[in-house]
């Protein structure tokens, strides 16, 4: 074990997605739909373009989920998706999918992420003037621009960070939409030239959700015993893994969408194997308990 704190976030002004049992029903589904996929790829060595007629057959939106897996475009939909617009079948598949137990849990992660960012930034701005936030592999960046939006009032200079341009595309046009683009700097680098790219302007907070999903154990701790270098004295990490779930291999296979799924000791570990004490970490669930977001002080909780 890894003594770090676990916390089940029940809150219900967040407005938490927790509807299980329809995809617990429909878990047979998900298994035949899998095992076919696999035989036609394994089996009969298909590179097919269109996994199963069921999934990104009949929907377009999952199609594109599928054909963007791992990326901020599939988040974007995942994130934004207007369930009940399009009618018809294909609508129906759409909205059966796209509300499954892990969409749903990637939804509330954004909701749990935007709370204790907003706290972070409220507790660092009570002692200093100037709060530095950083958000690395930030994606679109929807959840920091909309807190930075919330809190405008606040003096925060954020840097943005991803080694993918169409996503810092997306963030300034975000950034644009809230008002807040004199807030944020947009790098486009890899997390290789971090040190580089701070430059000595050291941040209170780094944000850092769904990178270590696709990183092994030896690199995400590398990382993280970067990140604790780089952060201020007092300052907070905030950072994310997906936990093991029946809807797991569905994802891979038919999804394409593979990642490394941690349980919440082997999430903690890459915490306190990082730099930080177990006593200075708390790792959060939503409440369909598929994502953690670890939050690790660079001193004692207070």
């Amino acid at each position: 074990m890894s003594d770090v704190e676990v916390i089940i976030d029940q809150d219900e002004t967040l407005g938490y997605e927790r509807k299980r049992w329809l995809y617990l029903l429909g878990l047979p589904l998900m298994w035949i739909l899998t095992i076919w996929v696999i035989f036609k790829k394994k089996v009969l060595h298909i590179k097919p373009k269109i996994n199963t007629f069921w999934f990104d057959g009949l929907s377009l939106p999952c199609r594109q989920i599928k054909e963007g897996a791992g990326s901020w475009r599939a988040l974007d939909i995942i994130y934004n998706f207007g369930f009940g617009k399009q009618g018809g079948i294909r609508g129906k598949v759409s909205d059966y999918w796209i509300g499954m137990v892990n969409a749903q849990a990637v939804r509330n992660r954004l909701k749990l992420v935007k709370r204790k960012l907003a706290k972070a930034i409220k507790d660092v701005a009570q002692r200093e003037d100037e709060i530095r936030l950083w958000s690395i592999a930030s994606g679109s960046a929807q959840g920091v621009i909309e807190v930075i939006a919330e809190l405008k009032d606040i003096n925060i200079k954020t840097t943005l960070l991803d080694l993918d341009q169409t996503a810092i595309e997306q963030s300034r046009k975000l950034a644009k939409k809230y008002g807040v683009e004199d807030k944020i700097t947009f790098l486009v680098a890899s997390t290789s030239r971090l040190e580089k790219a701070t430059n000595g302007f050291r941040p209170h907070i780094i944000e850092m959700v769904g990178f270590i999903d696709y990183r092994p154990h030896a690199q995400a701790v590398h990382l993280i015993r970067r990140i604790y270098e780089l952060l201020l004295p007092g300052g907070k990490l905030l950072t994310a893994n997906i936990r093991p779930n029946p809807e797991q291999y569905f994802l891979k296979w038919v999804i394409d969408w593979s990642m490394i799924y941690r349980k919440p000791e082997e999430l903690g570990r890459i915490g306190i194997e990082g730099g930080f004490e177990p006593e200075n970490c708390q790792i959060f669930y939503e409440p369909l308990q598929l994502h953690g977001v670890a939050i690790c002080h660079k001193n004692k909780i207070v």
